[in-house]
């Protein structure tokens, strides 16, 4: 029986995820629209035809389709992409998209990535309050690999690290995320040697590695040095602290993206480091997998671990989803935004011959990137790379 309701949560996992966020994301730009008035044809969740449709005393048609790997709102008299075939309905509550200003189609543009990140600071906050968080009383260092960048620096057995690229160290966690990402640059760790403190500058260098838990394959900064916890505490958060934690949390997971950017327009990274939509179910299932799988735990506890894991993940690829849709490429929000942004200084509409060609470009490029994501995520794949 527990076989059967892993091998099931996994599909089941995956399709929440994906569904949520982009649920979430396509809430922005509803609200947002009907703060200006607008009227609403149609909210959808997944493409394809509805399986379950109902219109609403506004006029608009809340659909759930068949294929519920994505999902849409569209306004009366809104550009759509050549491929949007859904058919527009007559009547709803409102004025067309087209009638509002520049700067309130910014607003609904941004909308969908600020309801995102809004999405993950509460769910941050929400775990925070709920679990509390983990604090160790002191992270210090055991070892220290002969010839790596931290023996290079002169970091040493006992030092007790305080901090990591500027970041208090509350975990051996706090280390590893300001490591992994910084292959090839300098990073600054700051420790704690007898009554001492001395910022030690280590520059990691890129491994290719087996992530046992998850089971796939990363390539990460390391700098050769192995800690250990003492004393790990739960930490438990009142309502302030906890909204402080989810605000802390979403701007360290988006200052994480946005370097991952920077080294990839630098050419310090390569396109590895993205995932598409499989290598989001490789991380879910493994994922689910790893707290399904665990031996002498109840289920209940199995459950509870691995609801908790997809909680987590879905704020991390909400955030994702937001910042990517903020990139200024046409058919993306951010594409959008800078349509808005000419005609706001220029006080001309952009010709909707140029808006069409945009999006089609937009598209081929969105669905190009798309193919070679997906074939990174293939080869991150054990089964591909040769791995355990």
């Amino acid at each position: 029986m527990d076989n059967v309701i892993s091998i099931l949560a996994s599909p089941i996992s995956f399709i929440l995820l994906i569904s949520v966020v982009i649920t979430v994301h396509e809430l922005g730009h509803y609200w947002v629209g009907r703060v200006f008035g607008t009227a609403v044809e149609s909210f959808a969740v997944g493409f394809g035809k509805p399986i379950f449709e109902v219109k609403d005393r506004r006029g608009t048609r809340w659909r759930v389709n068949w294929m519920p790997l994505g999902g849409f709102v569209k306004f009366v008299g809104e550009m759509q992409t050549p491929l949007d075939t859904q058919a527009g309905v007559t009547g709803p509550v409102g004025k067309p998209y087209t009638q509002l200003g520049p700067l309130k189609r910014l607003a609904v543009s941004l909308g969908g990535p600020f309801a995102n990140f809004v999405f993950a600071v509460v769910v941050f906050a929400g775990l925070g309050l709920a679990l509390g968080v983990p604090q160790a009383k002191s992270v210090t260092v055991t070892a220290v690999l002969a010839g790596s960048p931290a023996a290079d620096a002169g970091m040493q057995v006992g030092d007790v690290m305080l901090a990591a690229a500027g970041k208090t160290v509350e975990t051996s966690d706090d280390v590893m995320r300001a490591t992994a990402l910084s292959a090839g640059e300098p990073v600054v760790y700051r420790v704690l040697r007898g009554e001492e403190t001395l910022d030690l500058t280590a520059t990691p260098v890129e491994i290719r590695a087996y992530n046992e838990q998850l089971k796939m394959n990363e390539t990460l900064g390391r700098i050769g040095v192995t800690m250990a916890h003492r004393d790990v505490q739960i930490r438990r958060l009142n309502p302030v602290e906890a909204v402080g934690y989810g605000v802390a949390q979403t701007a360290g997971a988006l200052e994480a993206t946005v370097n991952v950017l920077r080294r990839l327009v630098t050419g310090k990274e390569g396109l590895d480091k993205l995932s598409g939509p499989l290598g989001i179910f490789t991380v879910a299932d493994n994922g689910t997998d790893l707290h399904m799988k665990q031996e002498g735990v109840s289920l209940d506890k199995r459950l509870l671990g691995a609801a908790v894991w997809l909680i987590q993940l879905s704020a991390l690829l909400s955030i994702g989803v937001g910042f990517f849709n903020l990139l200024p490429i046409p058919v993306l929000d951010g594409g959008a935004a800078v349509m808005c942004l000419a005609e706001a200084f220029t006080g001309r509409e952009v010709p909707e011959k140029v808006q069409r060609v945009g999006l089609t470009v937009g598209l081929v490029c969105l669905v190009s990137f798309a193919l070679v994501i997906t074939w990174q995520d293939i080869t991150r794949l054990p089964v591909w790379s040769g791995a355990p």
